[in-house]
């Protein structure tokens, strides 16, 4: 079968040959061995005229074929790194031509100079996935996944362990194809071990119903699916660590996993004080419902909110020192993770997780703010520091029903449980540039926040005969609940006019959010003929929302919070409906495929505002009309190269935190109000991708570009007074962002050696009003890199990564803020086992910055180094290690938005020494099966 699809793909590869002829096909296996090669390049080329060629690889059993070749003479040359390559003359005369099992021999000097596994290429690109082989890229022994990714071209994972490929968010994780602790990335990514992958897969995965019927519905989506190795579908495999050190810090983990054909079943455990949450920011967003990028997360309405994708640098350790979380944490968290499936053709397969995380931190946040007042700029020094506590559950679980071959039923029920607690203690001043001192106060703020949320989902598709097309149907059910109380104590201190107002506020609040989804999607797809097909979708969507906000000022006669505070007390009913009707076609030819359809979208807005009296204050009744185009075009020309084009559009309505005309009086600093007249959000966005992999000389190039265009975006109106900024959400035309970047990797000669390249950029327009004074904000960034790693068998790594990035922002209001900045972050990773079993490693990160406010650029040098004793066969490793050896760890960001300039330091963990015992666990099957624990290093 898998023969006959590699025919298939070659004679779409051919079109350049006549129809007429024959075809060739031929085995290629190691000449020591016999055992096949896979991924070997086979170029076919004519004698007459050299321009003519096409290339295949070999597939699992290193067989390849080129179907309908013109009848003429040809050259054959078939290549893989550290082998000789073999060249063979044909003539091909109205009849097949088979070559028979070719040996290839190990070219000696090759295998001094390449720098991969000689018998495997790194990559191959397929139509919609590229595929690295783990093997090609060393890493350090014990590395978890994330260490093997970040050597990977085209890949990129920060600091916070965020993956992007090609300039997108990596937003689902799978493992041999099934979920693995839910669909975040970094908890697979942060917890397997990098020696037990195969292979790294990066797919542009579709629909559940195109995966299902072979007709492209256009709609996509970035998966990141690792293979394991058939050696470790063999019994248990995982790592068992305790480290204890100076400064009282500790850290105990445990990962343990367990795969055969059809099962997986993982356990992972952690405790520590060091910052290390084993886990991401996904994970730590659905614990908090979506409100703890770090502990400074504001409270309701609060004005120091960190965005992840605005220029943020937070630096902390790298490599197997990754303690870069700010402030200083205790965590205890552990999860279990299973799936199996049973039955014929896997008739049954049910995947299930359990997470919990506990966690408490202290953190101190020092921030210097600039602020756009159209007449002036406010300068403000703001100092908080705050207690937090984190208690969180989630259980995921799928349910996949196969009771014939036709019929696909799935259930996905999902379960999260959070409870937060945050305390404030928080000092402030500002200044105005030309008028002098604007405010100062405290502030003490107590908010506990329970969040539960339950997620249901039930589909059924079902195939049509002879493989025509498919029915299916889809429903899906939320109901997510935020409760929270929060007690607010501060002090005001205005200054104006030769005088000074002083606002004391003591109030207690609660707010009962309480959110209702309900859809149900319908979806007909149908093959036409071999190249035309084409789908009609109707979707239904029903959103019941009740927003209760209760606000009480201390009565000191009765020493209770009783008094309403009418302002900040009311009632928000929001019923929403949206129905979808697309019609779509497909057109698949041999080298493009054609996706296009629209979407006609009806929204229906009906909110009602009641006061703390229950008298109606007012009804927003909206309804939205649209027709929402979209066009996918795929392009195939060759085995390992690959074009994707992605146009699409879309309407979002507005939140209902952004229509609530209440005003948050949280931050004394900053209030918002929300604004009932706010339209629906209009959006374009169009993407092109672009890969290419050579399997003769295992280069591997990308390209993307990313462009949103939205119209009734929504923007801000900021007023001043005193210096205490209220903002109210409206609607802006014209806002836009654009992003790309091309990467490019590659071996040397120098064997061991490859190199990736790398360049990024990105460009913001964003329109907001400052005192109604229009501000339209551009934002530029630039920014290339380097990754060099360089490998000698299982005794030396080094890695070398560059990255330096050029940001300018230009306001048209007021050009006092406008600024430009570099940011450098240089990464140096070296291990060297000097005696054997005996191994030194270092990490050294530098960061420099230049461009921001006193105080806040930095350059300076992280290092974090250790030495290793293994024992037992490798299976213990004994460590010791120090982080932050120089003691100049540092958290600096700065956030730059369409008024305001933000430079924050923030207190982290510094300099430690520590000892550590790490047991492998290595149990893969039988004995005579077990491989060389020594074989860490792939």
């Amino acid at each position: 079968m898998k023969t006959y699809l590699l025919a298939v793909l070659c004679i779409i590869s051919t079109k350049v040959f006549a129809q007429q002829g024959g075809s060739i096909t031929g085995k290629i296996v190691e000449s020591k061995t016999s055992l096949p090669i896979e991924y070997a390049g086979i170029i076919l080329s004519n004698k007459t005229d050299s321009a003519k060629k096409v290339g295949v690889v070999t597939n699992k059993q290193g067989e390849f074929v080129f179907a309908s070749v013109a009848n003429g003479d040809y050259k054959i040359k078939i290549s893989v790194i550290g082998y000789n390559a073999i060249i063979k003359n044909i003539t091909i005369k109205d009849k097949p031509y088979n070559l028979g099992t070719l040996k290839m021999e190990e070219d000696a000097i090759s295998l001094k100079d390449v720098a991969v596994n000689g018998r495997f290429a790194t990559a191959t690109v397929k139509k919609d996935t590229v595929e690295f082989n783990a093997d090609a890229y060393k890493t350090k022994p014990n590395a978890a996944v994330e260490d093997l990714l970040k050597k990977l071209p085209g890949v990129t994972v920060d600091k916070d362990g965020s993956i992007l490929v090609q300039g997108q968010k990596v937003t689902r994780l799978t493992v041999d194809g099934k979920d693995f602790f839910g669909t975040d990335p970094k908890t697979a990514t942060k917890n397997l071990p990098a020696d037990a992958i195969a292979k790294v897969q990066l797919i542009d995965s579709k629909t559940q119903e195109a995966k299902a019927t072979g007709i492209d519905d256009g709609q996509r989506e970035k998966v990141l699916n690792l293979t394991i190795k058939e050696d470790k579908k063999k019994g248990w495999f995982g790592n068992v660590n305790a480290s204890g050190g100076t400064t009282d810090k500790y850290n105990g983990y445990l990962s343990a996993n367990h795969f055969n054909k059809n099962l997986q079943f993982a356990v992972l455990g952690m405790s520590n004080n060091t910052n290390d949450a084993s886990f991401g920011y996904d994970d730590l967003s659905s614990f908090s419902g979506g409100n703890i990028g770090n502990i400074f997360a504001p409270p309701a309405g609060g004005s120091f909110s960190i965005n992840n994708n605005n220029g943020k640098v937070t630096v902390g350790g790298s490599g197997v020192f990754d303690n870069n979380a700010i402030g200083l944490y205790t965590t205890h968290s552990g999860g279990v993770n299973f799936s199996n499936s049973w039955g014929k053709n896997n008739k049954l397969a049910v995947s299930a997780s359990y997470f919990t995380y506990f966690s408490s931190g202290l953190g101190d946040k020092l921030s210097n703010i600039q602020d756009l007042n159209s007449t002036d700029i406010l300068r403000t020094l703001d100092n908080t520091n705050r207690n937090s506590d984190n208690q969180a559950h989630r259980f995921n679980f799928k349910a996949e029903y196969h009771p014939d071959s036709l019929t696909d039923i799935v259930l996905r029920p999902n379960v999260i449980l959070n409870n937060i607690t945050n305390i404030n203690n928080r000092f402030f001043n500002a200044s105005f540039d030309a008028t002098g001192k604007a405010n100062d106060g405290t502030q003490y703020y107590n908010q506990h926040n329970f969040t539960p949320a339950l997620f249901g989902e039930f589909s059924v598709l079902r195939r049509l005969g002879n493989k025509k097309g498919s029915i299916s149907i889809r429903l899906n059910a939320t109901s997510n609940t935020y409760n929270s109380d929060w007690l607010n104590q501060s002090v005001l201190n205005e200054y104006a006019n030769g005088g000074t107002t002083v606002t004391n506020i003591n109030q207690q609040a609660n707010q009962e959010n309480d959110s209702k989804n309900y859809t149900a999607n319908a979806n007909y797809a149908r093959q036409f003929n071999t190249k035309w097909s084409g789908n009609i979708t109707y979707g239904y969507t029903k959103s019941i929302i009740n927003a209760q906000q209760a606000t009480f000022d201390y009565n000191a006669t009765t020493d209770r919070y009783e008094t309403v505070v009418p302002s900040l007390t009311n009632t928000f009913d929001n019923d929403n409906s949206l129905q979808i009707a697309g019609l779509g076609f497909i057109y698949a030819g041999k080298d493009w495929t054609y996706n296009f359809g629209v979407n006609a979208q009806e929204s229906k807005l009906n909110a009602n505002i009641f006061s703390n009296t229950g008298s109606n204050m007012g009804n927003i009744e909206k309804s939205y009309y649209n027709l929402l185009p979209r066009l996918t075009i795929n392009f195939k020309n060759k085995t390992n190269q690959t074009i994707a084009i992605n146009y699409r559009a879309s309407v979002n309505l507005p939140s209902v935190t952004d229509l609530q005309p209440v005003q948050n009086n949280t931050n004394p600093l900053y209030q918002r109000l929300g604004n009932p007249d706010l339209e629906a959000r209009k959006s374009h966005r169009l993407s092109v991708n672009f890969n290419t992999f050579s399997p003769d000389n295992n280069h591997y190039w990308n390209g993307y570009f990313l462009y949103n265009l939205a119209f009734d975006d929504t923007g801000n109106n900021i007023t001043y007074n005193n210096g205490i900024q209220t903002v109210k959400p409206i609607n802006v035309d014209g806002n836009y962002y654009l992003r790309a970047g091309t990467f490019f990797g590659m071996p040397s000669k120098l064997k061991g050696l490859r190199m990736n390249y790398g360049l990024n950029l990105f460009t913001e327009h964003r329109t907001n009003f400052i005192s109604d004074v229009k501000n339209i904000t551009n934002r530029y960034e630039a920014g290339p890199n380097i990754n060099w790693s360089y490998d000698v068998d299982d005794k030396f790594n080094a890695s070398i990564y560059a990255y330096v990035a050029y940001t300018k922002v230009n306001n048209s209001a007021e050009t006092a803020i406008d600024n430009k900045y570099f940011t450098l972050n240089n990464d140096l990773s070296l291990s060297y086992e000097f005696i054997k079993d005996l191994r030194i490693e270092a990490d050294l990160n530098h960061v420099g910055s230049a461009g921001r406010a006193d105080g806040f650029n930095n350059n300076y040098f992280l290092l974090n180094a250790g030495i290793n004793k293994y024992v037992m066969q490798r299976r213990i490793t004994i460590s010791f290690k120090g982080f932050d050896i120089l003691k100049q760890n540092t958290s600096i960001d700065r956030i730059v938005n369409s008024s305001r300039i933000e430079d924050v330091r923030y207190n982290n963990i510094t300099r430690y020494f520590y000892l550590s015992l790490n047991y492998k666990l290595t149990k893969v099957g039988p004995k005579s099966e077990r491989g060389n624990p020594r074989n860490t290093v792939n």
